[in-house]
Formats: structure tokens, C-alpha cells, sequence
């Protein structure tokens, strides 16, 4: 097994490689890359807001600043319990809101971009090397097929969040250091973002991979850090281990089961799907590198992650991620090396260049991107006192509520956000795609205002039905009233 392989199988599980440092002035060209890596996810991740349910976990954090974090769903008409998984992420948008307004907001992701950035060009190095170091392919293929795998995903949700902190914990297990950093990581990835459970899956493959290669066990103090780290970040959040039971709960329940499957992002991207297909690419990448060290146990790891990325569209870049340390070896000896001072020179004033872009781009132009939702129709049905109203019940699909949240905070009265009890999402999903049970749904619901985007397959069953009349049509938004309320709808 030459050098390179040698060290990228090893990568991920931890074992330390003797030999010169691979990092530092000695390949300034892996420098100039991570400023370049940096500049382009910082760069996506500059954009207007206009995430829905960005707008959701903000007025989450205003209510967490004002009121502390509530036992129920303030927002919705419907209630339901409250756990709040991102509420530290929540909470810094909301403080940062308080502080530099919408453009801070965006700076922030323009921040958290540039660190995924720079991490992922860190994963894909070598941490020492006893041979030729990987090469400037090695790092540039897996790198560029991460990002474009995390390309949808750099929108102001805390999933951004989570997946920086899987790439800490990636880098820290990759270059052995000490366990104990994996505790304050899981502390604060609980109450980040739901992908800590991944993540912590994540590490007991591959401890246990290592472990039957190796016929000993490898790492075992760093995941148990990792598991303390879940708890105590558990025992932070206000009701004691929900976070962690939380994911438990959901996969025990059928009915959760279902309705958390009628959210796009948990379907899988299909195979019609360039995201698809670059974690097929990068899985096939990975098996090679660990094919040739004959690492057997590892490939099955790299097949594990590359079918947990194609279950749903959501867990694409945590499957990116985690498999590319081992993809960049497949590259390692292809090409030029990272030790050119004349290519590093360009390379990193671009990289400084799109740094630069991006902090411009957040900050020019209006904060917030809102096109796509009802603005002028809920300016309609204020102006008629038929909206955040306690006697007036607004059924609309999730991105419309999840504005109204936003909007009017707890006086929204709406009937479904981002957060919604299990039977309120199920009750969404038959009037969003206009089951056959739509008309108990709304019985059973007794709205006063429906507002529905014009393409959704409800809107001509509502005009046909008889019992709803179409009180406006505004920006491409249908608006129906109901008898209690139709003298206000002129």
C-alpha cells in the first residue's frame, strides 16, 4: 500500500501518520485553496432572505428574547407542543437582528459559509504524510462536488450551522486530537440543529470500522465524549433531554413518521438529480481509496452513507461531508502537487476577492427577498381587520404562515408554520395537495380566511366547491371568506 493510500485510509480513523506536516508553508497552494473554498460557499451563502422557514426560526428567537421559550406554539391557532431543536441558532438571529438588522442576518451566514469552506478544503488534506502529499486534484474533485451538494442548502437555517459542526468533528477525529473536544462540540450541535444525531452516527461508524480493521478498539474515548457532549447539551435546553429524546420520539411514532414524510426536504432527491449524483460520485471515490487498502468494514461505511444521502434530499450534504476525506484519496496522486507558489498567489487573491464579494453582497440592496410570499394580500386582509386577529382563523399552506409568523409574531393566528403539532401537518398536507379529504379538513378546522397561492391544486376544487366564495385575487394569491366574516371581505 503506497504512502498516500496509506494515509487516506487511515484519515478517518483517527490514527496519526508519522512524517512532515502536509499543512502550512510547505503547500502554500492548500492555503491559497481554503481562502478559495471559504470565498465561494461565503459567497452562496450571501444572499437576500427569503428562506420560509428562516422566517420562522427568527420569530422564534425574537420569542425567545422577549418571552423565554414557551411550552406550546404561540404562534398557530392549532397549538401544539413547542420543542424548538435550533433555538440557540434562534437566538443568534434574533440578537444579531437587534444589532445590525436584516444585513447582519446575512453577514452572519456570510460567516458561518467562509468556516464550511475553509473546513472542507481542511478535510480534504492530509494531516501528516510520510510520501508525496495529496494532490491539487485530490483536494479540488471531493471539494467541488461537496459544494455543489451543499449549494440549495446555504440559506439563514440552522442546518448551516450543522453542517460546520460535522466538519469540526470530521477534522478533529481525522487529526486525533484530543477527545475531550468532541464534548462542548455535541454540547452546542444539540441545540443547534437536529443533524447531531447524524452526526454522532457518523463517529460510532466509523470507531467501529477502525476497530474490526484493526482488531483493537480505535477511538472509543472520543465518541463516548461525543455521547457526553449530547448530554450534556440535553441537559442545557429548558426542558431537561428533550432535545435528545426528540429524535427518538418522532421515529417511534407513525403518525409523526408520516407527517414529517410529507416535507419535501425529507423526500429523496431522485435519481433525475445532479445532487443525487454527486454524492454517487463521491461514494464511488470513497470505495476506491478504501478498496485499494483493502479496508472492507470502511467500505461498508461509505456504502451506509451514501444510501442514508440518497433517502432524503436533506441529509445529501451531511453523506457529502462525511465522506470526503476518503474521497480525496482516489485523486491523491493525479495531477500536479500543492506546492506552487505562483498558482497559490491567484488562487488566493481570488479567494480574498470573493470574501470581499460576499460581505458586499449581504449588505447592498434590501435585507429581505419576499416576492414569493403574500405580502400584498395580507396588507388586504389587514386593512379588514381579518388577519393576527384572535377572532379571525387564517388557513393558508406553511410558507404563508410562516410569513404571518414572522410578520405579526404571536398575534399571527396562524394555522400552520414551520413547527407544526402532527395532526396540524397532516391536516396541511390533505389541503396542499388537495386530498380527497379536504372538505372534513376544513370543516373539522372552521377557518374564516383561506389564502392560497393560485398553483396549488386546492384553489379550483375551492372555486367549484360553492361553499367558499373568492373574495380577491391578489399577486397571484387566492383569498376566500367565509359567511362569518364576508361583510368585511368587500
Amino acid at each position: 500500500m503506497d504512502a498516500v493510500t496509506e494515509l487516506t485510509g487511515a484519515a478517518l480513523d483517527g490514527e496519526r501518520t508519522p512524517g512532515p506536516t502536509a499543512a502550512g508553508s510547505s503547500l502554500p497552494l492548500l492555503g491559497a485553496l481554503t481562502w478559495a473554498c471559504a470565498g465561494t460557499v461565503a459567497l452562496m451563502s450571501s444572499g437576500p432572505l427569503a428562506d420560509n422557514s428562516f422566517l420562522t426560526h427568527l420569530a422564534t428567537g425574537r420569542l425567545l428574547q422577549e418571552q423565554g421559550l414557551p411550552a406550546t406554539n404561540p404562534f398557530l391557532f392549532t397549538g401544539g407542543d413547542f420543542p424548538v431543536p435550533s433555538w440557540w441558532f434562534s437566538g443568534a438571529l434574533s440578537v444579531v437582528e437587534d444589532l445590525a438588522g436584516g444585513a447582519g442576518i446575512r453577514l452572519l451566514l456570510v460567516g458561518l459559509g467562509a468556516l464550511l469552506g475553509a473546513a472542507l478544503v481542511t478535510l480534504a488534506r492530509p494531516e501528516r504524510s510520510s510520501g508525496e502529499p495529496v494532490s491539487l486534484l485530490g483536494v479540488v474533485v471531493p471539494v467541488a462536488l461537496v459544494v455543489v451538494t451543499l449549494s440549495p442548502f446555504t440559506t439563514p437555517r440552522p442546518h448551516i450551522a450543522g453542517f460546520l459542526l460535522l466538519a469540526a468533528a470530521l477534522v478533529l477525529w481525522r487529526d486525533d486530537r484530543s477527545h475531550w473536544w468532541m464534548l462542548p462540540v455535541f454540547a452546542v450541535w444539540v441545540n443547534v440543529h437536529g443533524t447531531w444525531l447524524y452526526g454522532l452516527a457518523v463517529l460510532v461508524m466509523l470507531s467501529a470500522a477502525a476497530s474490526l480493521e484493526r482488531r483493537r478498539w480505535v477511538r472509543v474515548p472520543a465518541v463516548l465524549a461525543a455521547g457526553a457532549g449530547v448530554a450534556l447539551g440535553g441537559l442545557l435546553y429548558p426542558e431537561r433531554l428533550r432535545l435528545v429524546v426528540l429524535p427518538f420520539e418522532q421515529l417511534g411514532d407513525d403518525r409523526a413518521r408520516e407527517a414529517i414524510s410529507s416535507y419535501q426536504e425529507w423526500a429523496p432527491a431522485g435519481w433525475g438529480h445532479p445532487l443525487t449524483w454527486a454524492v454517487v460520485l463521491l461514494g464511488l471515490a470513497a470505495a476506491v481509496t478504501l478498496v485499494r487498502a483493502r479496508r472492507w468494514p470502511s467500505v461498508a461505511v461509505a456504502v451506509v452513507l451514501v444510501v442514508l444521502g440518497l433517502s432524503a434530499g436533506r441529509l445529501l450534504p451531511v453523506a457529502a461531508i462525511s465522506l470526503l476525506p476518503w474521497a480525496s484519496g482516489t485523486f491523491a496522486k493525479i495531477g500536479p502537487g500543492l506546492r506552487s507558489r505562483r498558482l497559490a498567489t491567484p488562487v488566493r487573491i481570488a479567494g480574498v476577492a470573493l470574501l470581499v464579494a460576499a460581505v458586499f453582497s449581504a449588505c447592498r440592496g434590501p435585507a429581505y427577498e419576499l416576492d414569493r410570499y403574500p405580502v400584498a394580500a395580507v396588507d388586504w386582509l389587514e386593512a379588514r381587520g381579518l388577519v393576527a386577529t384572535p377572532d379571525v382563523r387564517v388557513v393558508s399552506h406553511v410558507d404563508v404562515g410562516n410569513y404571518l409568523v414572522w410578520r405579526y409574531g404571536t398575534a399571527a393566528n396562524a394555522f400552520a408554520d414551520d413547527r407544526p403539532s402532527v395532526d396540524t401537518m397532516l391536516d396541511h398536507r390533505s389541503l396542499d395537495q388537495a386530498r380527497s379529504d379536504w372538505p372534513e379538513v376544513l370543516d373539522r378546522i372552521g377557518p374564516d380566511v383561506l389564502v392560497f397561492r393560485e398553483d396549488k391544486p386546492l384553489v379550483p376544487l375551492l372555486d367549484a366547491s360553492g361553499a367558499w366564495a373568492r373574495a380577491a385575487t391578489v399577486d397571484g394569491f387566492a383569498v376566500y371568506c367565509a359567511p362569518s366574516v364576508r361583510d368585511r371581505c368587500s
